[in-house]
């Protein structure tokens, strides 16, 4: 169980502090990642910055189990790393993920758990996903991204957009159609317990503003419409820079 309550709760914040830019010719689809912008990074804050430090908690939900989580995270461009305490029937468990961008090590409990190659995968896939907002955000002409029609997400209207890079998945975004906030992301990806391909949605439930930025504040992840994962950011730091010795191997 550790193995997999590991790689299940850490990364699946990180997409939801990395937020987006544009790149594409259509003109609506333009407006709308234009409007996103602006309500992510209002009074001229600079997209780019790309070191961010968030604290959140929450409850992870897995093989029938609730396991309460506290969790910080670290990223910067491509590189990030993760510490949780996983709490169950009173019972604590600390466990540190790290990603450096070539390669990933986990350390639970003062134990090194074997990164095999299933876990690194989840590991690049969620560097992938962040770097593809990124880019979307920031105008990487790489990044392409086509309108998906209008949605209903949890009662609300949203605009759709699918966002692609050559040889890669697709990433499909969804922002409210009033405010122009990102709602929901959603992609396919492998569950690293059954093995099967699943649908994966990451809801913003609420929002908060932090040193003037629209930040995640309330969250909800969906792996084929089943409650995974609910959480809370109670703390964001968008810095200049971080140490390179945040994403070494922990020891």
């Amino acid at each position: 169980m550790r193995r997999t309550a590991l790689c299940l709760v850490a990364l699946n914040l990180l997409v939801l502090c990395a937020l987006p830019g544009s790149a594409g010719e259509d003109k609506e689809a333009t407006a709308i990642i234009e409007k996103a912008i602006k309500a992510h990074f209002p009074k001229g804050m600079d997209p780019k910055k790309e070191a961010v430090r968030t604290k959140s908690k929450g409850t992870l939900h897995a093989m029938g189990l609730k396991l309460d989580y506290i969790s910080e995270v670290s990223v910067q461009g491509g590189r990030f790393k993760e510490a949780v305490e996983l709490e169950f029937m009173g019972k604590k468990a600390n466990v540190v993920t790290v990603f450096n961008g070539k390669e990933g090590w986990i350390r639970a409990d003062d134990k090194d758990v074997k990164v095999n190659e299933d876990i690194l995968a989840e590991l690049k896939d969620a560097a992938y996903i962040m770097s593809i907002m990124k880019g979307a955000f920031t105008k990487e002409k790489k990044v392409k991204y086509a309108l998906a029609g209008e949605v209903q997400v949890k009662g609300k209207a949203a605009n759709g957009m699918i966002l692609s890079r050559e040889g890669k998945k697709d990433i499909n975004l969804f922002f409210d159609k009033t405010s122009g906030l990102i709602v929901k992301i959603e992609m396919r990806k492998r569950d690293l317990m059954s093995g099967q391909e699943v649908t994966e949605e990451r809801f913003i439930t609420e929002y908060q503003e932090i040193g003037g930025q629209k930040v995640a504040k309330k969250f909800e992840i969906q792996r084929d419409g089943k409650v995974f994962l609910e959480g809370e950011v109670t703390d964001v730091q968008v810095l200049d820079k971080l140490d390179d010795g945040e994403f070494a191997q922990p020891k």
